[in-house]
């Protein structure tokens, strides 16, 4: 299920849809830090995935 549906206004699905984002770059950080990714390296791996 995808979790903006579940929202009842378009305010509502904004807030999730920036939510979702906030929490996937949080999670983007926490691997580069993990794996120990240079400013260089983390800059390849975004604009790959952009």
């Amino acid at each position: 299920m995808n979790p903006t549906s579940a929202a009842k206004t378009e305010h509502e699905r904004t807030a999730l849809q920036r939510q979702i984002a906030a929490t996937d770059r949080q999670i983007d950080h926490l691997m580069y830090e993990l794996y120990g990714l240079t400013e260089e390296e983390i800059r390849v791996v975004e604009e790959a995935t952009k």
